[in-house]
């Protein structure tokens, strides 16, 4: 089957399996190691990538169905100014989430952010239930987002 998809701003043409998940495309075919695999069920939260703006499991997603779509993962996110809000956050309160949750939990504070610049402790903490990691102090987590928060919205306003 073959597919023409946006991958991180780069478009790609390629034949794949009708069986393949997005998470084997993205780091078999493309290399792209920041998307962990996990539980391969969707219940781990590692796989966040955006796909058409939107959030994904890509261990439940069919390579398929991102034809003709836009997929951004962590190594496509680096480097934005989003990107260097949420981790200017995260470091200012000393939150450091591990190597295998870390790519997950930037991308969902900034679906977070893109929703709210004023999220709350509730809206957090209750949002990233969807990643199973205990690395870290929810605490500090909770801090981290709305640092980064802050931060974007200083950023947006000096703009």
């Amino acid at each position: 089957m073959i597919i023409t998809l946006d991958l991180n701003g780069k478009e790609e043409t390629l034949d794949i399996d009708p069986s393949l998940r997005l998470i084997h495309l993205l780091r078999n075919t493309f290399g792209l190691l920041g998307t962990k695999e996990g539980c391969l069920h969707g219940h781990c939260g590692y796989c966040l990538v955006f796909l058409n703006d939107q959030l994904v499991l890509s261990c439940l997603t069919p390579a398929f169905s991102t034809h003709r779509g836009k997929v951004v993962t962590i190594e496509g996110f680096r480097g934005t100014p989003e990107y260097y809000d949420i981790e200017k956050g995260f470091l200012e309160v000393q939150y450091t989430p591990c190597g295998f949750c870390a790519s997950a939990r930037v991308l969902l504070t900034h679906a977070i952010l893109q929703e709210t610049l004023h999220p709350t402790e509730q809206m957090i903490r209750k949002r990233f239930t969807a990643i199973l990691c205990r690395c870290t102090d929810p605490s500090r987590l909770v801090a981290g987002v709305q640092r980064a928060a802050a931060i974007r919205r200083h950023r947006q306003h000096a703009v």
